[in-house]
């Protein structure tokens, strides 16, 4: 199958108001204090950022998700999402956009007393053009996704000479397989970081770890199948490597057993010592 048959591209767009508002007469005010020039601008807090701290929550969650569940492209938005975790991405994302929504609609709901507690706070430098109306403001808000087919050379049709068609589609045919080295090495470095940040938690007896970090390696390796857009079976043998040595006992269970938390320890060694391997030749 082509990479077109077991992926497709998604993008992830984001609007969001900062709330934030770039003041040149008073940055030139501080410049004249100050006897300098052009060293720095001055920018309002229009309204106070614990307001909104749910919607920026949600944003960085929904980032964080669409990161970890796709794979790199292109230095244009554009991430490879494997048709195996197409239903999983587009439950999450709609599930993101409705806290999104919900998070906003209770921001506009307050927003007009939240403007009269800025021109309080704010005093002089209060502008009531800073302050777009609900309406618009509303439209500044948006979680947005966008899929498309992964580009194939062969589909490939314009109005050039013969040379420059073979041109383009050589073009495309080496972007399509060097994204997908880069989607697979970024697969193997997901897996290396973790099981690193294992080693270096329990070799030491006297450093302390959270909850997470035996959750975050069964995550990776529930989700990382998903993600094997080549079907690398050194990739699934790893995975299955990791979820059978390193994840049999929890985090508790390796504080309070010193042997458990030591073979744990060694068996993360050995599979990084592999994974270098792994990882460089991805």
């Amino acid at each position: 199958m082509s990479l077109n048959e077991k992926a497709m591209l998604v993008y992830l767009n984001i609007g969001f108001w900062t709330a934030r508002k770039y003041d040149k007469k008073i940055s030139q005010e501080i410049e004249a204090q100050y006897n300098t020039d052009d060293a720095g601008r001055y920018n309002k807090i229009l309204i106070a950022k614990e307001h909104l701290a749910n919607i920026q929550k949600t944003i960085s969650a929904a980032r964080t998700f669409h990161y970890d569940n796709t794979l790199p492209w292109s230095d244009q938005g554009g991430r490879l999402l494997p048709s195996a975790n197409y239903f999983n991405y587009v439950k999450s994302i709609q599930s993101f956009k409705d806290d999104f929504e919900r998070e906003v609609t209770n921001f506009l709901k307050v927003y007009p007393s939240l403007k009269d507690e800025a021109k309080q706070r704010l005093n002089g430098m209060f502008d009531e053009e800073d302050y777009p109306d609900a309406a618009t403001l509303e439209t500044k808000f948006a979680i947005k996704s966008m899929i498309l087919p992964v580009p194939e050379a062969d589909d490939f049709r314009v109005n050039l000479t013969d040379d420059e068609v073979d041109s383009i589609r050589t073009s495309i045919r080496e972007q399509v397989q060097d994204s997908t080295q880069a989607g697979m090495k970024d697969l193997w470095q997901r897996l290396f970081k973790v099981v690193d940040h294992m080693v270096e938690r329990l070799s030491d007896p006297d450093n302390k770890f959270k909850n997470t970090l035996v959750e975050n390696i069964t995550d990776l390796c529930d989700l990382l199948p998903k993600l094997n857009i080549t079907a690398d079976p050194e990739l699934n043998d790893a995975v299955e490597e990791i979820k059978a040595k390193l994840t049999v006992n929890d985090s508790q269970t390796l504080r309070d057993n010193d042997v458990a938390r030591s073979n744990t320890a060694a068996e993360a060694q050995k599979i990084m010592n592999k994974m270098r391997h792994y990882q460089t030749a991805a």
